[in-house]
């Protein structure tokens, strides 16, 4: 074999949280093993050939993705394979992502039973917690100085937990207002091209009112599409309303802040986009991409432009704005994305060619490649300087990536970083989901008292759990 990592150091474990469903079904002395100290270099230099005496089978797991992220892993870990013939052979293993946290809770339960992969693509705001639960190790030790040097510095902090660098990432992602060319143009409604010039959420709201309510005999069409998984997805978008932030500095408490002003606030907020008729509480994810629009706009993903452009002709033209601004014109972009990272199962004489694949995937050839094929933000920030689509005026899709890199570069906001962030994610999205979609909560008592019920659970829960 090529070399072989010093025997472990540490051994982690990690604490039962019965609340949770997710990564604490590990429960107490089932964590992973921990990598070696940060200053012991055990991986290859820029530049050195990967050599084995004997081939290393290495073993992913990963999402089910859209189409074109499916072509995109098949062709990558085809043509890695290839390229690595005789000393490096990865195989997949796709999990059903679902609109919960069935993807997560599949690999807690393989994590826990020791049946978990060699290389596991991860949510990045879970590296906090599968890094304190041992489920993955610090891949620092495999990086050679200088690699992280190119991408973008969130996401590297996205992908350190403790000071260890956890993760590579390939692509970003982010959230923006899309919107239906044709129907904004017919109501004479001007959209911002300058981050300075975007609206704020107030001017949102209006404009999404505005153009639910004249839409005269035709088929209904509302103003805004919020819709999105149950599992993350209103927490994902609409944290950056918490202008004091939703939890403390240590990732531990969010009472006094997710139920604090700002978020009685900006459940209010939330409240009157129903109340006004800006969004439709009974909406569809999909109500904005229909061949005949049943949204004029959309507040969602990047993910989803190579769905919009394998359309076609079949999805009304559309563009893309900026997320909103506050009050007072400051924009905190969601941003964050799928990571690759190390797990506890691969065994020490094949982290190196672990490693290996992990950096194949985030070259900067893989990322481009990934980038324009999946229609994705790279997470590299020098692409954002060479590829046509980010830096070419005369690309067909300058208009769009030119408002997704202004917005990344200049204003994105990593999700928190906490040891309980799956239970932190569902429990305020459920009372988001509540604020939008119930009956009772046109008050800011009913409010503050939802948001006060998601606190007191989220902090019972991160209480429980070890942190090492």
């Amino acid at each position: 074999m090529f070399k072989e990592e010093r025997k472990m150091k540490k051994v982690l474990t990690v604490g039962c949280c019965a609340a949770l469903a997710l990564v604490f079904v590990l429960g107490a002395g089932c964590g992973g093993t921990g990598g070696a100290e940060k200053e012991e270099f055990l991986g290859l230099k820029e530049g050195e050939e990967f050599t084995t005496d004997t081939e290393i089978s290495i073993t992913l797991t990963r999402p089910t993705g859209n189409d074109a992220q499916e072509k995109w892993w098949t062709d990558t870990i085809a043509a890695f394979n290839q390229d690595f013939s005789g000393r490096i052979k990865v195989t997949a293993t796709t999990l059903t992502r679902g609109n919960g946290r069935e993807y997560e809770q599949n690999v807690s339960l393989q994590a826990s039973s020791g049946t978990i992969s060699d290389v596991l693509y991860l949510d990045g705001p879970f590296i906090s917690t599968y890094a304190n639960a041992g489920v993955i190790i610090p891949i620092d030790n495999y990086i050679y100085e200088g690699y992280t040097d190119d991408f973008l510095p969130y996401v590297n902090e996205q992908n350190t937990y403790n000071d260890r660098l956890y993760a590579l990432s390939i692509v970003d992602s982010t959230v923006c207002v899309f919107y239906n060319k044709s129907i904004l143009k017919d109501k004479k409604i001007t959209v911002p091209d300058k981050i300075e010039d975007a609206w704020t959420f107030e001017e949102l709201k209006d404009i999404a009112t505005s153009l639910t309510s004249t839409t005269g005999n035709k088929k209904t069409c509302y103003g805004l599409q919020i819709a999105g998984d149950a599992g993350e997805w209103l927490s994902y978008a609409f944290t950056p309303l918490w202008t004091d932030g939703v939890i403390d500095a240590d990732g531990k408490v969010t009472t006094g802040y997710l139920d604090g002003n700002a978020g009685v606030e900006a459940g209010m907020y939330l409240r009157s986009l129903v109340k006004d008729k800006a969004v439709s509480s009974s909406a569809s994810g999909k109500d904005f991409s229909a061949a005949t629009p049943l949204a004029a706009m959309a507040l969602t993903g990047t993910q989803n432009i190579s769905e919009y452009l394998a359309l076609g002709d079949k999805m009304q033209d559309w563009g893309v704005t900026f997320y909103p601004a506050d009050e007072d014109g400051n924009i905190a972009a969601p941003c964050g994305g799928w990571t690759l990272g190390i797990t506890k199962n691969c065994a020490t004489e094949k982290r190196v060619a672990a490693a290996e694949f992990i950096k194949y995937c985030t070259s900067e050839e893989s990322c481009e490649s990934c980038a324009r094929d999946t229609a994705s933000p790279p997470s590299r920030k020098s692409l954002y300087d060479t590829m046509p689509e980010y830096s070419d005026s005369k690309n067909e899709m300058y208009p769009v990536y030119s408002i997704i890199k202004t917005q990344l570069l200049n204003s994105a906001q990593l999700r928190p970083k906490t040891v309980g962030y799956e239970v932190f994610s569902t429990e305020m999205s459920k009372a988001l989901n509540n604020i939008l979609r119930g009956t009772d909560y046109d008050s800011q008592a009913k409010i503050k008292e939802r948001l006060t019920t998601a606190a007191q659970l989220i902090d019972k829960s991160i209480a429980q759990i070890t942190i090492y």
